[in-house]
């Protein structure tokens, strides 16, 4: 009798708290595993050659760059990532959604930090039209812009074209065929008092960019300055643009593919 309860006692109390403190230390040893890193791939990292051909017949979009890639001051959220697939699927094209990368404020050194990732190189192989806005805030970053630019502008420019061409260079890298856009400036201000003194500025940095890439057919340059010169197209913040100025950029980057 004796035997037979301690039997039944091992049975329903000590077999189940061993199993449940079992588990517990399974679990606890997963979890801190997991938290070291000590199990599957790390995030970010990949070992293999990238190997991922754009799909044939069919447009896919990557955006890279700042706050105008990003689409902020768009209120529909579609930006021109958005916006070129809407116009796209408009004409009875295969495409894609957009993947987009850009971040608020990047500038030149972000965006080039941002292409040493595999997962980015990935991303551009995937793609075969690049859509890149950089070099604004670079620009901007150096100017007062109720004021005019506050050191040498030509120094400046030349500078900041330089890391823009290693975008390029990086983006070409990744994927050699892929079509790429560059968003060209605007002023902003052009329809402000005083404001029309960064026109020349804007003027002339769109016209670098013209000549830096004036021979890479498979590159080319979008002209904005004329969309926001004559009439207010602007979103609430005074600086991107509203949602038919984003409709603007991405119809003509559309009528070019």
């Amino acid at each position: 009798m004796l035997v037979f309860r301690a039997v039944r006692r091992a049975l329903y109390w000590y077999l189940p708290l061993g199993i449940a403190l079992l588990a517990c230390a399974v679990f606890a040893g997963g979890l801190y595993t997991f938290i070291r890193g000590d199990i599957g791939t790390p995030v970010g990292i990949v070992t293999s050659p990238v190997q991922a051909a754009p799909p044939r017949g069919t447009i896919a979009p990557l955006i890279l760059g700042d706050s105008l890639a990003l689409g902020t001051g768009d209120q529909s959220g579609l930006g021109i990532g958005g916006r070129l697939v809407q116009d796209l699927k408009n004409a009875h094209r295969e495409v894609r959604p957009a993947v987009n990368l850009a971040v608020n404020g990047a500038r030149t050194r972000d965006l080039l930090a941002q292409l040493q990732s595999r997962n980015v190189q990935t991303l551009i192989a995937q793609a075969n039209v690049v859509v890149v806005s950089i070099g604004g805030n670079d620009l901007w970053g150096t100017t007062d812009l109720r004021n005019g630019p506050l050191t040498d502008p030509e120094k400046v420019m030349d500078s900041v074209l330089e890391r823009v061409a290693k975008v390029m260079t990086d983006v070409r890298a990744a994927n050699p065929t892929a079509r790429i856009f560059i968003i060209g400036l605007y002023n902003p201000l052009a329809t402000m008092p005083g404001g029309q003194r960064l026109s020349p500025l804007v003027s002339r940095w769109n016209a670098k960019l013209l000549e830096q890439f004036a021979n890479d057919p498979n590159l080319t340059v979008v002209p904005t300055s004329d969309i926001f010169s004559h009439r207010d197209r602007l979103s609430f913040d005074r600086f991107h643009p509203d949602d038919e100025g984003y409709a603007l950029i991405a119809q003509r980057i559309a009528e070019s593919l």
